[in-house]
């Protein structure tokens, strides 16, 4: 029996093998395991956009602005403020030469910002937040 060559795999072979594919399987399942969870944080984030969207074109609607802020909380989770202010910084311009024309008279328009945040919570000590701020000619609010 001397002629005759064994074939096949030893013991050691098979139990490198073994762990090279355990090695290559975990990572696998850890790049899948990142990619569900971004997805998730995408979902969460796009669901923010759409609440903040939302809340900034209910405050375009509205014929006359003042100044003033709100807040409050959808049923899943979210939380929502907004703040509407007067920004004469945007219309009062130290140099004439760029003060804007045709705003009509200077005491009946002004400038207001309107500032809408979407607020969720991330993790047990830390909250997401989206925020959206646009600039709006209206009438000057008088108290």
């Amino acid at each position: 029996m001397r002629g005759v060559r064994a074939t096949g795999f030893t013991l050691l072979e098979v139990a490198i093998a073994l762990a090279i594919m355990g090695v290559g399987v975990v990572t696998v399942l850890e790049l899948f395991s990142a990619g569900l969870r971004m997805e998730g944080a995408a979902g969460t984030r796009a669901r923010a956009v759409v609440y903040a969207r939302g809340l900034l074109d209910q405050a375009n609607t509205v014929p006359e602005l003042k100044p003033g802020s709100g807040r409050g909380e959808y049923d899943n989770g979210y939380r929502w403020e907004w703040t509407i202010r007067e920004a004469p910084e945007y219309t009062e311009q130290k140099d004439r030469d760029l003060r804007p024309k045709d705003l009509g008279p200077k005491d009946e328009l002004t400038m207001y910002e309107i500032e809408v945040s979407v607020l969720w919570p991330e993790t047990r000590d830390r909250e997401g937040v989206y925020t959206i701020r646009t600039l709006r000619v209206g009438q000057r609010h008088t108290t």
